[in-house]
């Protein structure tokens, strides 16, 4: 299981310090603010960049129809 916390940036290392001497907890490490953490989007990234999928093309009134839903 995998579990996000969010700290204030003054706190962080002392976060860090304190769950990594909670023993049943294995792995601890800080995300950047800009790191994506999600598996499906950085498989998307990669299919992208590797020319395996083409993106789907979108206009202007489709993509705010899609925000503003």
């Amino acid at each position: 299981m995998k579990i996000l916390v969010e700290v204030n940036d003054s706190k962080a290392d002392y976060a860090v310090e304190f769950l990594k001497n909670i023993s049943f907890i294995k792995k601890t490490r800080r995300i950047g603010k800009n790191e994506i953490t999600n598996a499906a989007i950085l498989q998307s990234i990669e299919s992208y960049e590797k020319k395996k999928i083409k993106p789907t093309p979108v206009n202007l009134k489709e993509l705010k129809a899609m925000i503003y839903a």
